[in-house]
């Protein structure tokens, strides 16, 4: 049974044009309708993220894939399952889930409600909250996809993440630890205390010296800021090291296709971008870890669904620790 009629509207989040924060509209939307094999979702709360505010700008390498505005950014929510689709069998009307969209665009998460692929979707921890559940997804997928999807890390791995208190990088640092890495934080000294709780080994204040000074031997560097190479990373890198980064350029997928046919012919080190992907399964096994203890989210700020612009400001300093939520249902 729904509980609206054929071209209610909700409120959200959109923009009609690239450009800054004051592109970003507080207003009515149509209200999605989920597909066969998609769920509806109440949105009680919207992660975000550095993507939001590139695909705003028009600088996201995936706008393109986006369609025609109006958009709705957003990626990460959490909330109620309202609708499920005629092909749905994992979820039920009432259920909490927590997911990532896969769709750019339309359909994102600024919003009361989102349609999204039930695939991406993952029943939220009861212990966790849904502003610390919306924080998860774009920024724990990633991490999980590049720490166990690319670099394969290990107990007794060694693994420099840089950015290692950002949204990406404190899921990195405890994942990576709770595997049984040994893990180099790259961060500020105002972080050093927050980023060994999370369990880094060390941590390199990037104020004060280069990490690519006085680390070597790893097994992976993983930016999570993009500022970095492989060629920056060589000495830190063991003779078959990988860097990994979460911003991808035209350089660093030349430095990616080079590395990996030379790789693959001689050995060596090697470059790989991270594409994160929708997966509910993995959302699922990070629940799991959370339920446990193991890994939790730290959120920097909350905002109101109607300030999204000031989180998207927020967001490009680079200067939070863990993540900006937006609360969209109180």
């Amino acid at each position: 049974m729904r509980l609206w009629e054929e071209g209610d509207t909700m409120e959200a989040v959109y923009f009609e044009r690239h450009g800054g924060p004051e592109v970003l509209h507080y207003g009515q939307r149509p209200t999605p309708r989920p597909g066969p094999n998609q769920v509806l979702i109440e949105v009680h709360a919207a992660g975000v993220n550095p993507r939001d505010w590139m695909l705003r700008q028009g600088t996201y390498v995936g706008r393109y894939l986006v369609g025609r505005p109006p958009t709705i950014p957003g990626s990460d929510v959490s909330g109620v399952v309202v609708e499920v689709g005629a092909k749905v069998e994992d979820f039920a009307v009432g259920d909490e889930v927590f997911s990532m969209q896969s769709q750019l665009g339309h359909m994102g998460g600024y919003a009361q409600y989102m349609a999204v692929n039930a695939s991406c979707v993952a029943l939220k921890p009861p212990a966790i909250s849904h502003i610390e559940a919306a924080a998860v997804p774009v920024a724990g997928l990633t991490a999980w996809q590049s720490l166990f999807g690319i670099a394969r890390i290990s107990a007794g791995s060694k693994v420099v993440v840089v950015g290692a208190s950002g949204g990406v990088g404190h899921y990195a640092v405890q994942l990576a630890s709770h595997a049984g890495a040994h893990v180099t934080a790259v961060c500020s000294a105002a972080n050093a205390e927050f980023v060994r709780g999370l369990g880094a080994a060390a941590v390199v204040d990037y104020t004060e010296e280069r990490f690519t000074d006085v680390v070597s031997g790893q097994n992976l560097v993983f930016d999570t800021l993009g500022r970095e190479s492989l060629d920056s990373c060589s000495n830190v890198l063991a003779r078959d090291g990988l860097y990994i980064t979460t911003v991808p350029n035209l350089a660093t997928f030349a430095r990616w296709a080079q590395s990996t046919v030379r790789s693959r012919i001689l050995g060596g080190q090697r470059a790989s971008v991270i594409a994160v992907k929708a997966r509910g399964q993995e959302l699922s096994a990070i629940a799991d870890l959370m339920t446990q203890g193991h890994i939790r989210s730290v959120v920097d700020s909350v905002y109101p669904l109607a300030e999204a612009a000031e989180a998207h400001r927020k967001s490009r300093t680079f200067r939070t620790r863990g993540k900006l939520v937006l609360q969209v249902r109180g």
